[in-house]
């Protein structure tokens, strides 16, 4: 599987890897597909052509019937990226087939089965925004309406919010690992931004013109992880069509993150250290040997120790993939990054609508920098959305963010916190807050959480949840 060639690598001596990433020596662009409910491959775009199909000289390859072997390529003229059709199936833009078209921003195209979508730095990318998003915002936030400023929108280092000490802490411990290949292990709660700390680490990397690809060993199912990380060769199982390849053979040359690791089923364990160790992999009913070069950044919301103490995870494995420990602090434990977060949600509100927003009144600011938020930056997003929606249309008082006093209950009076550790104490936490809003609807719930659902049934078992009234 080739790879475009990677730009002319700048001298890291006399500056921070991550103010070496922010040169705009060129533009910053990149490709991003779902190839399952529990993957996503990134895919970084440069200087060289871009192949893209289901052949083995594709760049990105796309294995379904409907993709030809080589669908469609992309190019690059001065600053701007075209995208051409190469196929008898087609490429659709907006539902329309095209032959060749100029991509923006924020733009999608389908390939057989597949949604692909083009970023680029300046644009507006369609995925979710990250967990701690692009951009700064000036503080204090105004009371203003707050109006979009197209094109204007300032950019801070590795796409973190905030001036605070543990952002500057995380910056510095992202210099120093990414330009290493050792292997990285984040811990912090749900919604804290430990996605966004592995894609810095990608970004200043050797690697950082290779594919990023994540894995949410939460959301897929068991049955199937092993599936998705090592691939299959056609009947292998029922369901297998055709060959297919895992994340490791996805991401060779580049970064695989596997977003919390915590929840990879334990006879699933031996196999993902004996992969890492060997640098090795072998499709689901395959006898072949595959080699893989790949740098694993794993995340968690679990105390593994805790867990290894359970025999809930190896202790092997965590000493493989720990090599470097990196924390991520709750929003609560950086407060003055909340305002910050907040004027910057609804620049992007506002941007995305094209119309104004209101600004945040000073008692709707002092209670945004009170809150606890157990949801940590997802949950800040989520609720500025919610308030703009549902609040005033000159400024946003406190009572606009009232909801977020009846969906927080504070834990039962029980002997949970003894019995619980501080981690699991606040992941149960999160949970009861995230039930309480989706009105215990537990499929919602699992969604906003980045989990599946069968995990979310095991963690009510586990934190002894009941569902109040009828289970939904």
């Amino acid at each position: 599987m080739g790879y475009p060639l990677r730009h002319p690598s700048c001298s890291w001596r006399g500056k921070p890897a991550w103010r070496m990433a922010m040169i705009p020596a060129e533009p910053r662009a990149k490709l991003s597909v779902s190839i399952s409910n529990g993957m996503t491959v990134e895919f970084p775009l440069g200087i060289h052509e871009v192949r893209i199909g289901r052949g083995r000289e594709a760049d990105l390859m796309l294995l379904a019937p409907s993709v030809s072997r080589l669908h469609a390529r992309i190019f690059r003229v001065g600053n701007q990226y075209f995208l051409a059709d190469k196929s008898r199936n087609g490429t659709f833009v907006d539902g329309k087939k095209v032959t060749q078209i100029l991509l923006e921003g924020g733009m999608a195209f389908r390939i057989g089965p597949y949604q692909i979508h083009f970023q680029q730095e300046g644009g507006s990318p369609t995925a979710e925004p990250p967990t701690v998003a692009p951009g700064t915002a000036p503080e204090p936030v105004p009371a203003h309406r707050v109006r979009a400023r197209p094109g204007a929108a300032p950019s801070s280092p590795l796409g973190f919010v905030g001036k605070s000490p543990h952002i500057q802490r995380i910056l510095g411990e992202i210099e120093r690992v990414g330009v290493s290949d050792l292997p990285v292990l984040i811990e912090g709660e749900t919604g804290s931004g430990k996605e966004l700390v592995s894609r810095g680490i990608h970004r200043v990397s050797d690697r950082r013109n290779r594919p990023f690809v994540v894995v949410n060993c939460g959301a897929i199912s068991p049955d199937l992880i092993e599936s998705e990380l090592f691939g299959h060769e056609k009947g292998s199982f029922t369901g297998a069509t055709s060959q297919r390849k895992g994340a490791f053979e996805v991401a060779h040359g580049g970064t695989i993150f596997l977003d919390e690791i915590g929840e990879l089923p334990l006879p699933l364990q031996p196999k993902l250290l004996r992969s890492l160790e060997q640098k090795e992999i072998k499709r689901v009913g395959g006898n072949e040997t595959i080699l893989v070069d790949v740098r694993v950044i794993a995340a968690t919301n679990r105390n593994l120790r805790e867990e290894i103490a359970r025999k809930g995870f190896r202790d092997d494995l965590y000493y493989r993939i720990s090599t470097v420990t990196l924390s991520v602090p709750p929003l609560r434990e950086r407060r003055e990054d909340i305002l910050t977060l907040a004027g910057h949600f609804l620049r992007e509100i506002a941007e995305k609508t094209g119309r104004p927003v209101p600004g945040i009144s000073p008692a709707a600011a002092d209670f945004l920098s009170s809150f606890d938020w157990p949801g940590n930056v997802r949950e800040l997003r989520n609720a500025i959305q919610r308030a703009v929606v549902m609040g005033g249309e000159e400024r946003l008082e406190s009572g606009d963010f009232s909801f977020l006093l009846s969906s927080s209950p504070p834990p039962p009076p029980d002997t949970d916190t003894g019995v619980f550790s501080r981690w699991e104490q606040a992941e149960k936490n999160n949970i009861l807050s995230e039930l309480s809003r989706q009105n215990w609807n537990k499929t919602r719930a699992a969604k906003e959480l980045g989990i599946a659902k069968s995990t979310l049934f095991e963690k009510l078992r586990k934190y002894r949840i009941r569902t109040p009234g009828s289970d939904r």
